[in-house]
């Protein structure tokens, strides 16, 4: 389920992919309206993505093609392209801990069987991660999976948005730096948890990849809300980390930039848009009206 991971956690969590069955129909990845009560103007649209996808994936529809053309501007997790040389810097200022423990050792039995057999499979070992903390490596664990499956960040949904949408701005709600110091406030317990998951992941991930990818390409809002409250989503901890918090302070940001007028095309991972705490509900709280364009 690694697929779930890239949907929670952003591009800097890349997805493992592997190719899936096309769906039996027509994508109907989800799109939500905004606007307000009592008149018929739309404020803007929201949809859930995923960062990584096996190639030639269809996944747009005529709602969606007009909604971007309709925006005036494209809103996303990490406004600019992401630059593995930036991320890279980014995460060495704040992976390293002197005196770690390597990092199957910090994993339970359970979890240190499935780390090493990650190692394994990617050829790795615990002196790759000397002294780095249990989020960084999950972080990089699950990127040279992705690599290793032959996905890349090219193959995702963002940067299609990206060449969908030229010409118009392109906002971000967190920046490298603010994504990697969500990952490393996590408490020890909480980041073994991640590391534990993510390596499990990495080594059994088809059948539950191409149930997730399935699940968002059929628009399937209940599906994708218990996938975003399973494995390590499921942990409070994580969870409020990872999703709760985030979105409430996009719901924040989002909330400004459509009272000031701005009709913005927001796409955010999955995970960020599915049941009481995502952003359409977040919304909806603050006063917008919130309808599934189908």
């Amino acid at each position: 389920m690694i697929r779930r991971c890239a949907a929670a956690l952003g591009l800097l969590l890349l997805a493992a992919c592997q190719p899936a069955p096309a769906p039996a129909s027509a994508p109907q990845v989800a799109l939500w309206a905004i606007g307000q009560s009592g008149n018929d103007t739309i404020h803007g649209w929201i949809i859930g993505t995923v960062h990584a996808l096996p190639p030639g994936t269809a996944w747009r529809r005529p709602a969606i093609d007009a909604a971007m053309a309709s925006a005036d501007r494209l809103v996303m997790e990490i406004g600019e392209p992401l630059d593995p040389r930036i991320a890279g810097t980014a995460l060495a200022r704040l992976a390293m801990t002197p005196g770690l423990p390597p990092p199957s050792a910090r994993l339970d039995p359970a979890g240190q069987k499935a780390l090493l057999a990650t190692y394994q499979m990617l050829g790795l070992d615990d002196a790759r991660f000397h002294d780095e903390e249990s989020w960084a490596v999950a972080l990089q664990i699950s990127a040279l999976a992705s690599q290793k499956a032959g996905a890349e960040a090219s193959d995702g949904v963002e940067p299609q948005l990206r060449a969908r949408m030229a010409g118009k701005p392109v906002m971000g709600l967190e920046t490298v730096d603010s994504q990697f110091a969500i990952f490393d406030a996590l408490p020890p317990r909480s980041q073994d948890r991640l590391l534990a998951d993510v390596a499990r992941e990495a080594t059994d991930h088809r059948d539950s990849d191409a149930q997730m990818l399935n699940l968002w390409l059929k628009g399937d809002e209940l599906g994708l809300t218990r996938e975003a409250n399973s494995d390590f989503l499921a942990d409070p901890t994580l969870h409020e980390a990872l999703l709760t918090a985030r979105n409430r302070a996009w719901t924040a940001q989002l909330d400004s930039l459509l009272r000031s007028g701005a009709r913005p095309f927001i796409a955010v991972g999955a995970a960020h848009v599915s049941g009481r705490d995502g952003l359409p509900a977040m919304l909806r709280a603050r006063g917008w009206t919130i309808k599934r364009v189908y």
